[in-house]
């Protein structure tokens, strides 16, 4: 775990700079940084973060984030909350909610994935043979995991 930690405090300073430089297509397709504040503190604190485009964001679409529930930076959006993120190098304010609940993820996470199959595999989710996820898959998936929903506001 303490190595963990340690590569998550070199890589996100890296990634961080990357996304809010020229160099951000890089990486930019699929992690984006999301800014939050603290409920009580005040304090802002910005996290890369990997995201699925369900829809175009920029036409009222949605982005989804799958973390681990052990994780800390969702935590400010429970009950939903304001936001800033740098998607594809572009600030913008979003509004976003987390889900916390396993069956609520599992669902939330299952239907995604029907719009998106292509990142089932990432998440170790099956497909079948129509190519729909496989929903006992996405339920194992849940578990240990929250899901954030960001959308325009």
């Amino acid at each position: 775990m303490a190595q963990r930690n340690l590569s998550l405090a070199i890589a996100n300073p890296m990634m961080k700079f990357i996304l809010q430089s020229p160099l951000h297509r890089i990486a930019s397709s699929q992690i984006m940084l999301i800014t939050v504040t603290g409920r009580k503190s005040g304090k802002q604190y910005t996290t890369p973060v990997n995201f699925v485009e369900i829809d175009d964001f920029e036409d009222e679409g949605l982005l989804s984030v799958v973390s681990h529930q052990h994780r800390t930076w969702w935590r400010n959006l429970r009950g939903g909350a304001p936001v800033t993120i740098v998607l594809r190098g572009q600030r913008r304010q979003a509004y976003a909610e987390v889900f916390e609940e396993q069956a609520e993820v599992a669902e939330r996470l299952y239907d995604h994935l029907l719009d998106v199959p292509q990142f089932a595999e990432p998440l170790g989710v099956g497909l079948d043979a129509d190519g729909e996820p496989i929903r006992a898959d996405a339920d194992t998936a849940a578990v240990g995991k929250v899901m954030v929903e960001v959308w325009r506001e």
